[in-house]
């Protein structure tokens, strides 16, 4: 097969940024896809491939290594309809171990899943994030983790409000609501919008109830 067949262009609408996907890897026939690609914005998705003997694919695996190693980000996408192919557990050690991110795709906007299975799964990898398993986890899980940065900073300043200007908070509040990652902006542009709300309203909901230490560790962290 062909590189060109394997690798798609994503151009962004913000700042018509470009990032390289790659479907369906496969070494043997492809072997020139070992060596990392030069790409402006050093992002690569991988779209992950269940594997009968081990957890994903090892061509997979061997390719995040090179091109991470290169010092390209690599974020690797589980499709929604596959969730159950992967355990989640022993996936959060590899990408734990990788150094690799994490994005959880949203149903296929044609799909007749409810939004609810989806938002389970972003409180389950929720629940993962801050289990032990991923303590030494620096990566990102999308939508998980820019979502909590999102909670993080408002609370944050709610907290400091007292020693803030008001061009201190609507400068912090514009930066927190208007994300410059161009694989977020991707993500949650390629999402409907009624699924964003309802995916932030669960996780949100679910720390309050369920994860109060959420923001006494944020208090926490900054104290040390």
């Amino acid at each position: 097969m062909l590189l060109h067949r394997l690798i798609h262009l994503i151009r962004l609408e913000a700042g018509g940024k470009v990032m390289l996907r790659l479907n369906n890897i496969n070494l043997d026939k492809s072997p020139e896809l070992i060596q990392p690609p030069k790409i402006d914005d050093n992002i690569v998705c991988v779209k992950l491939i269940p594997d009968m003997n081990d957890i994903i694919s090892p061509d997979i695996i061997d390719v995040a290594l090179s091109y991470s190693i290169a010092g390209i980000e690599v974020v690797l996408e589980i499709p929604f309809e596959n969730r159950a192919e992967f355990e989640n557990q022993q996936l959060a050690s590899i990408i734990s171990n990788g150094g690799w991110s994490l994005s959880l795709l949203p149903p296929n906007k044609k799909s007749k899943v409810s939004g609810s299975e989806y938002c389970k799964e972003v409180v389950d990898w929720y629940q993962l994030w801050r289990d032990s398993t991923m303590r030494n986890f620096e990566k990102t899980i999308y939508p998980v983790t820019p979502y909590c940065e999102y909670l993080a900073t408002s609370y944050l300043i709610d907290k400091n409000k007292k020693s803030l200007t008001n061009d201190d908070i609507k400068t912090l509040r514009s930066l927190s609501t208007n994300p410059s990652n161009p694989y977020l902006l991707h993500f949650i542009n390629n999402m409907q919008t009624d699924l964003v709300t309802e995916f932030k309203w669960k996780l949100e909901d679910f720390i309050k109830k369920e994860d109060a230490s959420f923001y006494q560790d944020i208090d926490l962290f900054l104290s040390a």
